[in-house]
């Protein structure tokens, strides 16, 4: 259906036809029930995530992840899982029947897609399996029809061709921004399941380059360092808590923002990530209030890479990456387990708008044996940053930014 609808645009567009411009506008799709509970579960895995890497992370180190990718690689490798192993996979993320998750993922990309055609949004899947080892019929259609996977046999054996192809994928669904996903591959590799999330908006209030100068940003250790500060006077949705304050940035239409938060004086960035919950961010992002402010705000630039495989299994995962306990029967006959779940992102801001990428691969592999003036806001000190879209509560990417320059 995705396809389709993409050819048609396309055509449209090429004829040059005389239509109005709301005609070429792709259909916006609704948010389904089972879709919004499937959203609710990703943002609570996306918070314990965010949590889990950020413990990880050394000091000062930025991180950035996109949950949804996260989610959408996972949940197309738990079509495979058969019992214990689909169990822990399920309970983690808290998605329900297999059935009904691969139904909502189908919905909430549709939706994403087609929010807001100022914005683009490209969710993309692709499985990548060793030839003359096909997976099982119903676990490829299932990717297919509802995650709209290419579905690819490659000659493992020639690994740096396998890898090139690979990564000509990755490289081309995130336009450039993430080249690569995969370094290695084993003697042992069976598949690989590939999600990639691209994201491009311009703010709705775009800031002036010409005023942007470089201005002191202080650091988790104290120091100071000169960072491009981007600054505008505008009305935006505004928070202000015991914890924190924030501030909401819209691009497009409106139906994707940007919400930035710093944290209280005495209040460490680190603390504040660890509160975050839905429940938190409700809070945030439901008591905004317009009013004028003086925004001053760094542009940043941000690659981060994670492997996810510990985090995952301090989570509940432990059977997926167990090599002689993981159950994957659904997917193939062979005895196979995750070797790997990892993680790339992108993200830059400027005076435009912010472009962001995200690839999650979950590689698997054969066992061994098988009011008033404006109010000064000025972020210049590390903070938590989020973008997410308004009629779906769906969170795109997250993370905090210790460094601009880093």
């Amino acid at each position: 259906m995705k396809l389709t609808l993409i050819f048609l645009i396309m055509i449209s567009f090429l004829s040059g036809c005389n239509k109005s411009e709301n005609d070429e506008k792709p259909e916006k799709k609704e948010l389904e029930l089972k879709s919004k509970e499937v959203l609710e579960a990703t943002d609570r895995f996306g918070w314990e995530l965010l949590q889990a890497v950020n413990k990880e992370a050394d000091p000062g180190q930025n991180v950035v992840i996109s949950s949804l990718s996260v989610a959408q690689a996972l949940g197309m490798t738990t079509n495979g899982a058969a019992n214990e192993t689909l169990s822990q996979m399920l309970d983690v993320m808290d998605f329900g029947e297999v059935s009904e998750m691969n139904e909502a993922f189908h919905n909430i990309r549709e939706v994403l897609q087609t929010a807001d055609p100022k914005v683009q949004v490209d969710i993309a899947n692709s499985v990548w399996y060793r030839q003359g080892m096909p997976a099982k019929e119903s676990f490829g259609e299932a990717l297919e029809e509802d995650y709209d996977a290419a579905f690819r046999e490659v000659d493992f054996s020639k690994k740096q061709e396998a890898k090139d192809l690979i990564n000509g994928w990755v490289n081309d669904k995130t336009k450039g921004k993430i080249p690569s996903i995969v370094d290695e591959i084993s003697a042992g590799q069976y598949m690989f399941l590939i999600n990639a999330v691209y994201f491009l908006g311009k703010w709705q209030y775009e800031f002036d380059k010409s005023a942007t100068k470089d201005e002191d940003f202080t650091l988790s250790d104290g120091s100071t360092m000169q960072v491009p500060m981007m600054n505008q006077e505008t009305d935006l949705d505004f928070y202000s808590g015991e914890d924190c304050q924030a501030v909401k940035l819209p691009y497009g239409d409106g139906s994707f923002y940007m919400v930035i938060a710093l944290p209280a004086n005495g209040i460490e960035l680190d603390e504040f990530i660890n509160s975050l919950d839905t429940n938190k961010w409700s809070t945030i992002t439901d008591n905004m209030h317009e009013r004028g402010l003086a925004l001053f705000m760094p542009r940043f630039e941000v690659e981060c890479k994670f492997k996810l495989n510990q985090t995952l299994i301090d989570m509940g995962m432990e059977l997926p990456f167990s090599e002689f306990g993981a159950d994957f029967s659904n997917m193939t006959e062979a005895q196979v387990f995750i070797d790997e779940v990892m993680h790339k992102t992108y993200i830059k801001a400027d005076e435009e708008g912010t472009e962001a990428a995200a690839v999650t691969s979950v590689s698997v592999v054969v066992t061994s044996v098988g009011g008033g003036g404006p109010m000064p806001f000025r972020i210049d000190r590390p903070f938590f940053f989020a973008i997410a879209e308004e009629e779906s509560d769906a969170i795109l990417f997250s993370g905090k930014i210790e460094n601009p320059k880093q």
